[in-house]
């Protein structure tokens, strides 16, 4: 990589941002590198603290109570799967429905097991 970059860029002062991103060894734990990963963590802080609507933010006429906050916090992408999906005939989800459900700790389990916890929603009863 480091030729190619030579044939292309006189000075490694000149390499664009988005190329030499890409071309970073991964964080651990992370699908980017530093570069990128620090430019995402401060867009998505500028993103937040710049919606007045964002949910988390309190002290606003539309903010949500304590209560509601600490039922959405317990929301997962697997409950909403398995109170969504009316044809799935086994009614398994894998607890973090972001990975693989052949990785460790992330068995399919039954949409009534604990692990995959339900919200309640009389906080927003008025």
């Amino acid at each position: 990589a480091i030729s190619r970059l030579e044939d292309v860029y006189s000075s490694p002062d000149d390499v664009d941002l988005y190329v030499g991103g890409l071309l970073e060894h991964h964080s651990p734990d992370a699908l980017v590198g530093p570069t990128f990963l620090s430019i995402i963590a401060d867009q998505f802080s500028r993103l937040k603290k710049g919606d007045r609507f964002f949910y988390s933010h309190k002290g606003e006429p539309h903010s949500f109570t304590p209560e509601q906050l600490h039922e959405l916090k317990k929301a997962t992408m697997a409950r909403i799967i398995c109170d969504n999906s009316d044809k799935i005939q086994l009614k398994v989800q894998s607890p973090n429905a972001f990975l693989m459900s052949n990785q460790s700790g992330n068995d399919p389990l039954s949409c009534n097991h604990p692990s995959i916890r339900r919200i309640t929603l009389k906080f927003w009863k008025e």
